[in-house]
């Protein structure tokens, strides 16, 4: 099992969230093709309960990035 190494969330900024981790993966999948690094937080916890709005799976980016990841994703519609 491979664990991806996420860095302190304080050296990231929150670009899209979604009750859905579908959606976000999408998204996470989108901004490496891009060469862009992003992190998925949140998508066991949101698997655990279910899709409801206690919990979203939330993308996450280095804050120098996240203003180009956030134009990327508006692109194609995520909002």
């Amino acid at each position: 099992m491979v664990t991806e190494e996420k860095p302190d969330p304080s050296e990231l900024e929150e670009i899209f969230t979604s009750v859905d981790p579908t959606p976000v993966r999408m998204a996470h999948d989108y901004l490496k093709e891009a060469g862009i690094e992003s992190f998925v937080f949140d998508a066991a916890s949101s698997r655990l309960l279910g899709m409801t709005a206690a919990i979203p799976t939330r993308l996450m980016v280095h804050r120098d990035a996240a203003a180009d990841a956030r134009d990327r994703l508006k692109e194609l519609g995520f909002e």
